[in-house]
């Protein structure tokens, strides 16, 4: 989805100011042309307003005015791109259904356009299964890794901090989630975060699903998930758990995957 947009974007900066700066434009927002992806930078972390800033920028450090910078923002930006391209990393209709039956409340806290958040939930059909949305333009928002989101979300679904789980797939998603003290963080290797990008997770998967089979595992399943337990999850297993007294290393890990307590709130971060 967001490939398309940087390359869209980049071809009317270009045509609207007669400069071939596509590879700036892609530098600026961490994107890598010859493989289409979305590095770790900009446009993974950062708010629509706060990028808007750093173009005007970009274009004034090339000698444009302010004015001019302003004007050609205006005339080539877009929130979303012209054809949205969603790329699925799981069946988010079924994966959301089920934490509703378990009276699961469900959030999105995205650095994205609320133009573009709300399209992509009516496209997928998934804006009635979630409680809340909070955007990276919207008035009350606060750009990650700040933890106020987080706060402010639990605080409208009347959620205890330590009751919610952030599930993220940048440093900004899970240092937001630890800088809120949230009950649990987890990193997700779908997006754009490798595991050495998702360090202050407490628990790193492979995808959202294996997500919702951790905190809300089906009776009857007979899958197992391999996820990794970091230094900083396992301490805060431990701390939360009646073994934290214990020298019982075996029995801290047994615990560590213990999923019988739901949790009442997941923070899902739908990203570039």
């Amino acid at each position: 989805m967001w490939n398309s947009w940087c390359e869209e974007l980049a071809k009317r900066m270009c045509a609207e100011t007669d400069t071939d700066m596509s590879s700036d434009v892609y530098e600026l927002m961490g994107y890598d042309l010859e493989t289409k992806k979305i590095r770790m930078g900009m446009l993974a972390e950062k708010t629509h307003p706060y990028i808007k800033e750093k173009v005007v920028e970009m274009l004034i450090k090339q000698g444009f005015s302010e004015w001019e910078a302003k004007n050609v923002l205006k005339k080539t930006w877009k929130d979303t791109p012209e054809n949205m391209q969603i790329k699925m990393t799981g069946n988010l209709r079924d994966l959301f259904t089920r934490l509703k039956k378990k009276n699961i409340k469900i959030a999105i806290c995205t650095s994205d356009s609320r133009e573009g958040t709300v399209e992509f939930l009516e496209r997928l059909n998934l804006s009635h299964l979630v409680d809340i949305v909070v955007c990276g333009d919207d008035a009350v928002s606060v750009a990650k890794p700040d933890p106020h989101n987080a706060i402010h979300i639990c605080k409208e679904l009347n959620i205890d901090l330590s009751e919610a789980i952030m599930v993220g797939d940048t440093p900004a998603d899970t240092i937001m989630g630890q800088a809120a003290n949230l009950g649990l963080t987890i990193g997700v290797l779908t997006g754009v975060g490798t595991h050495e990008d998702l360090t202050h997770a407490d628990v790193i998967v492979n995808n959202v699903s294996e997500v919702v089979d951790l905190i809300s595992p089906n009776a009857d399943s007979k899958e197992f998930h391999s996820v990794t337990v970091t230094a900083r999850g396992i301490f805060k297993i431990a701390e939360r758990s009646s073994f934290s007294q214990t020298n019982n290393k075996n029995a801290v890990m047994n615990r560590a995957f213990h999923t019988s307590s739901v949790k009442n709130t997941e923070i899902l971060n739908q990203k570039k």
